[in-house]
């Protein structure tokens, strides 16, 4: 069996379950690989305020490729290892096509998640009701999103468009068309905008290096559209049992859904 230096592991819908919470056996299992070394990574669309909820029963996974791989951190060190943010003219643009559509406008900076006070009363319509806890207690409800915007320039890490249906959802993706941005579709309905050349693969690689080892001794985790890129990159591709079919073509093990513990049997088959 080869021997695989990092696991990264994809949050919603495989690290977490259902009920966007990590099960004691998933739990105990990462805990006793870190124990022995191997170095566990987040590798998510979320920011550091969206991981704070998980952080302490989580304290064992020491690095976080975040903001889908706009932001790579070490938690031991309390340290960015490298962040690459949007330009203010362009995430001030992505605002305004979400609001063309209705759609609700969710921004990540380094270290905030800013929404307009407006669609919290709205998260079920755009498909964000199974975030409501997060929203409320890990978001900055504003009353201008451009506002905060320019507040945080150069912090502005991705920009999330939520949309009422799949047909608005791609209306705003013909507008985003030239646009110098990485577009990826995640949810039902949702577009979330990185920028230019920015995935998750990216922000991976410049994890390997910071630990020393290639994308070819990682085991990826994954489960939705958006984890495509990464899981294409790595040696070891995983895919949960409740993953869409296109990541569970490209990948090279499929283990339980997220509901049944399927991290914990990565890590009992893999490592």
């Amino acid at each position: 069996m080869a021997t695989y230096k990092l696991l990264a592991l994809d949050m919603d819908g495989t690290l977490l379950n259902s009920h966007k919470r990590v099960t004691p056996r998933t739990a105990q299992a990462l805990s006793e690989l870190a124990a022995h070394g191997v170095p566990i990574a987040f590798c998510t669309g979320r920011n550091v305020a969206e991981l704070r909820p998980y952080l302490d029963e989580l304290s064992f996974i020491r690095y976080g490729v975040l903001v889908s791989g706009a932001l790579v951190r070490d938690f031991a060190s309390n340290e960015a290892v490298v962040s690459y943010p949007h330009d203010l003219n362009v995430a001030l643009k992505l605002i305004e096509i979400g609001e063309r559509e209705d759609a609700m406008v969710h921004i990540l900076t380094t270290g905030d998640s800013f929404i307009a006070k407006r669609d919290m009363g709205r998260l079920e319509d755009v498909g964000m009701g199974v975030y409501r806890p997060l929203y409320e207690t890990c978001a900055v409800h504003v009353d201008d999103l451009a506002d905060a915007v320019k507040a945080y320039e150069g912090e502005v890490l991705k920009v999330n468009l939520y949309h009422l249906s799949t047909e608005s959802r791609e209306r705003s993706r013909r507008r985003l068309e030239g646009m110098r941005i990485t577009v990826s579709t995640a949810e039902e309905t949702s577009l979330e905008c990185s920028p230019l050349g920015i995935s998750k693969a990216r922000g991976l690689a410049a994890l390997c290096e910071h630990v020393g080892c290639t994308l070819q001794e990682v085991v990826m985790v994954g489960d939705a559209d958006n984890d495509l890129e990464v899981l294409r990159s790595v040696g070891m591709p995983v895919a949960m049992g409740n993953a869409v079919p296109e990541v569970t073509r490209v990948a090279n093990l499929q283990v339980a859904d997220c509901d049944h513990d399927g991290i914990a049997e990565v890590v009992e088959r893999l490592f």
